[in-house]
């Protein structure tokens, strides 16, 4: 049976093998695997315990394997110890948190330098596993972080040895995948619509002939790989989902080079064959070298210029590459999930920092080859609709790309407007003017105008 003493914070470990996340290297990655799946629960706890110590009554569950000290359930509260009491290195803290830590008395950092543990032998192991199980993967208990999907399915694969295809395909997706980026690989690792996965993985295998939704994991990355790169990727930000999988028209096929099957015919009726001709995720993906691709095979229904669902269309298909670009599809994620018939305004913000950051990655790829600078002489930034500017006259070859010019002919009218959405002075008066604002046709018609040179910034 386990007892329960006072341990110091330094001496326990955290769980490398956390169902939460897959396996870490060590406590830093461990700490940083934590943070990037619930971010504003784990700094709200931190900022809980900054404000009133670690409650005595809160028992940390650990098991002693070889005299080290596991942390088996309370891992959240001893990375942020760890964190405060500067133990755990190279992991960035928010600032108005760093502040905190900083001005923390001795007093306080003694009274937390032990907290309340129950230790258990390591021949108790199975009896701590389920402990642990009944807190998370069954239900709630206050002050506990409920295990999501992607927990319970890693706790019934390892320690219940029980089939799950998803998460195998998701893992192997992980360390295989290239339209990924490494804030993506780190977060869905712990944080994923793995239900989503494992719906499309039953629906995928009579198209694909395969035995079973195990099968087509186990086939990855031989097989099917351009097909699932694209799928998984489209399914963690967000663009695939129930709403589209569970669609009677099954449109969503087509998107990934799929022949769309005959209502009431035979599902199986066609094949990517070696994994899809193409996708709106395809070997699309966030920041670090992505491929946008558009879909090849069904029907695509028009949509007016004017209306919202032409611009989330665009989106969906829309994929950034080059280095330096992951706050751009970070953003990408966020702008997809917006309803523009509601949020005209957040949009507008969210299209012109992509338009922004998007202009510095642009200077940032150019700049041995003579392209624009973001600066100017003084140091100061150039203003958006300036370096905008600049570098349409860098992709034109100063208009003597007749082509690329017909391409850009869009943007350059809109920028061309010196009281356009683009500029300083209008995007001040949406934050600022009490009646200043836009309709969500509007914002159509810009976009349209404008997304050109947004594609080739990040193209």
């Amino acid at each position: 049976m386990g007892k329960t003493k006072q341990v110091r914070v330094a001496d326990l470990m955290l769980d490398l093998t956390n169902y939460r996340t897959v396996r870490q290297p060590d406590e830093e990655h461990a700490t940083n695997a934590l943070i990037a799946i619930h971010p504003n629960y784990f700094w709200g706890l931190m900022e809980s315990l900054l404000d009133d110590g670690y409650s005595p009554t809160e028992n940390v569950v650990v098991l002693n394997v070889n005299g080290s000290l596991i942390v088996k359930e309370g891992n959240r509260r001893t990375a942020s110890l760890k964190l405060i009491h500067g133990i755990t290195k190279n992991v960035e803290v928010p600032a108005h948190i760093q502040d905190r830590i900083n001005k923390l008395s001795s007093q306080w950092k003694a009274q937390n330098e032990s907290i309340p543990c129950v230790v258990y032998p390591e021949k108790d192991a199975a009896f701590v596993d389920k402990l642990v199980a009944r807190t998370h993967a069954k239900g709630d208990t206050a002050g506990r972080d409920k295990w999501n999907s992607v927990a319970t399915a890693r706790y019934a694969r390892d320690l219940l040895k029980k089939s799950e295809p998803g998460l195998d395909l998701l893992e192997a997706y992980l360390e295989s995948g290239r339209n990924l980026n490494p804030q993506q690989a780190e977060r869905w690792s712990g944080e994923y619509p793995l239900t989503v996965l494992n719906e499309v993985l039953q629906k995928l295998a009579p198209i694909l002939k395969a035995k079973g939704a195990a099968d087509l994991a186990v086939s990855y990355p031989t097989k099917h790989k351009k097909l699932f790169d694209g799928v998984l990727f489209d399914i963690g930000t967000g663009t695939l989902g129930f709403k589209e999988i569970r669609n009677v028209s099954q449109s969503w096929l087509g998107s990934y080079g799929l022949t769309v099957p005959n209502p009431g015919g035979n599902p199986g009726g066609g094949s990517a064959g070696s994994g899809g001709a193409g996708s709106t995720g395809g070997s699309g993906g966030g920041g670090g070298g992505s491929t946008g691709g558009k879909g090849t095979g069904g029907s695509t229904k028009s949509h007016p210029l004017n209306d919202p669902k032409s611009v989330r269309k665009i989106l969906r298909s829309f994929r950034a590459r080059g280095n330096g670009r992951e706050k751009i599809a970070a953003l990408l994620v966020e702008i997809r999930t917006l309803n523009l018939e509601t949020h005209p305004h957040a949009f507008c913000f969210l299209l012109r920092s992509l338009l922004e950051l998007s202009a510095k990655a642009y200077c940032a790829d150019h700049k041995k080859s003579g392209g624009p600078d973001p600066k100017k002489k003084d140091g100061s930034d150039k203003s958006l609709a300036d370096l905008l500017r600049e570098i349409v006259r860098h992709r034109t070859d100063n208009g003597s790309d007749k082509a690329k010019k017909k391409v850009l002919h869009g943007p350059m009218t809109e920028l061309a407007k010196p009281d356009g959405l683009l500029s300083v002075t209008s995007m001040n008066q949406l934050i600022h003017h009490p009646s200043f604002s836009v309709a969500p046709s509007d914002i159509c018609i810009m976009f349209g105008n404008v997304f050109p040179l947004l594609e080739e910034m990040n193209g």
